[in-house]
Order: C-alpha cells, then sequence, then structure tokens
C-alpha cells in the first residue's frame, strides 16, 4: 500500500470500514511514513471536533413540535396515546436523518477538499512525475469525455494564466479532471467533474473555501457541474477563480 493508497482509503479507516487485511496493510504504511500518519492525525482530529459540532448543535424543533401538536389536537392523548407515539417517533426519526445527512455531506466535503489539496502539493508543488496532456486539443478531448464543457477550460483562467496541461486524477474514490494553469509566477490546480448527485445541488452555486496547509480550496458543487480550486498564493485568489468558474457555466 503507496501514499496515495492510504490517501483514499482514509475516509474507511476513520470510520471503521476496513478489511482486516486491509487494516494490516494500512497501518503498516503508518508505520513507514511519517507524512501519512501525520495526516491522519490531523484528518481524525477534523472528524472528532465536526462530530461534537454536529452533536452539540442545537437543533430548532419549534416547527416539528408545532405539527405534532396539530396532529393530535383533535383527540385528547388518553383516547389514543399510540397515534401520538408514532407521530413523534418518525419525525423524530426524520430529524436524525437529517442531522447525519449533514454531518455525512460535511465530512464528504471535507475529505475531497483535502485530497485536492494534498494532489496539487505532490504533484504540482513538490512536482511528483506524473503523465500529463499538454496538447490543448488532447486536453479538449479529454474533458468532452467526462462532461466538462470546453467553453468552461477556455474562460476559467484569470488574465494572464494560460493552461499548462491536465489528466485525470482520483479524488476521495471519484474521477475528476485535472487541470493546471499558470502564468510564469505562480500556478493554480482546477478538478472538475460532473455531478454525481451524493451532494445537494442546487442552482445558487455557492462556493465553499478551506485551507488544507498552505493550500487554499474553494469549490462548488451544483446541478452541472462539481469544481474544486487550489492554489497556494491565498483564500481570496481560490475564491476568486471559484466564483468566476460558477460565473461561466
Amino acid at each position: 500500500m503507496n501514499c496515495e493508497d492510504v490517501s483514499m482509503q482514509t475516509p474507511l479507516y476513520l470510520a471503521g470500514d476496513l478489511d482486516p487485511v486491509r487494516m494490516e496493510l494500512f497501518s503498516a504504511h503508518l508505520n513507514s511514513c511519517p507524512g501519512c500518519a501525520c495526516e491522519l492525525g490531523r484528518q481524525a482530529a477534523f472528524d472528532a471536533s465536526l462530530r461534537t459540532g454536529i452533536l452539540a448543535e442545537n437543533v430548532d424543533t419549534s416547527r416539528i413540535d408545532g405539527y405534532i401538536q396539530r396532529q393530535i389536537a383533535p383527540q385528547a392523548p388518553s383516547r389514543n396515546p399510540r397515534r401520538w407515539l408514532v407521530a413523534a417517533t418518525g419525525l423524530a426519526a426524520l430529524v436524525l436523518a437529517s442531522v447525519i445527512g449533514i454531518w455525512a455531506f460535511a465530512f464528504r466535503t471535507k475529505s475531497v477538499y483535502a485530497a485536492a489539496a494534498r494532489d496539487h502539493r505532490w504533484e504540482i508543488v513538490d512536482g511528483q512525475p506524473r503523465r500529463w496532456l499538454t496538447s490543448r486539443a488532447a486536453i479538449a478531448a479529454l474533458a468532452a469525455r467526462q462532461g466538462v464543457p470546453d467553453s468552461l477550460i477556455a474562460t476559467i483562467a484569470p488574465p494572464g494564466y494560460r493552461l499548462v496541461e491536465g489528466k485525470l486524477c482520483r479524488l476521495d474514490g471519484r474521477i475528476f479532471l485535472h487541470l493546471v494553469y499558470a502564468n510564469g509566477l505562480a500556478n493554480f490546480s482546477v478538478f472538475l467533474r460532473r455531478p454525481d448527485g451524493k451532494g445537494p445541488a442546487g442552482t445558487n452555486r455557492e462556493v465553499l473555501v478551506a485551507t488544507e496547509g498552505a493550500e487554499h480550496i474553494a469549490g462548488f458543487d451544483d446541478a452541472q457541474l462539481s469544481a474544486l480550486i487550489v492554489t497556494e498564493q491565498s483564500g481570496n485568489a481560490a475564491l476568486a477563480i471559484a466564483r468566476s468558474a460558477a460565473a461561466v457555466l
């Protein structure tokens, strides 16, 4: 098991879903790789804080309480307590499912953002050898096969930047188109894919931001495209590029 394997399987490890064989390989790699061990510690700490925050959140149940009262108002509780119990149990399950869904999406988003930051760090900043496409036509053809519009590739970069290279990569188990833009002094990565329906797609293209080490990430996930921008320039730079990408869709 190498560093990339560990990165992809970290969410399974944190969730306790690794089988014994993979768990043994995972642990063996951590014992020999301080970098992966350190990254796992950071993700585990975030996982713990996220769980604490979600569980500590004060969920407003006033609307649900009102609905229950309206359902049981026509009759005395003593005449049919079963109806009240069924309604309360069902609505409580709905609230719990909503909270769990919010937590799951937040964790998945954090995991993908962290994976994008690592990929940019390893492949662009550290320059680990990878097979890249550098032909504009070849990149456009690859993007078309992934359902990514060529118009976005051409207009996503700020003035002065040009498309340098592109390829496919895997972030948290999902395939993204990885594009790299540069202007001679700085560069940034763009990760694009068609949405898979696992997140709350919408039409407002709200941009979410995060920081992982020296990398700043900004992205959005709507009905047409999922996009992540990663750069070590600044959080504002990542945010501006992501908003520009959302605007040209």
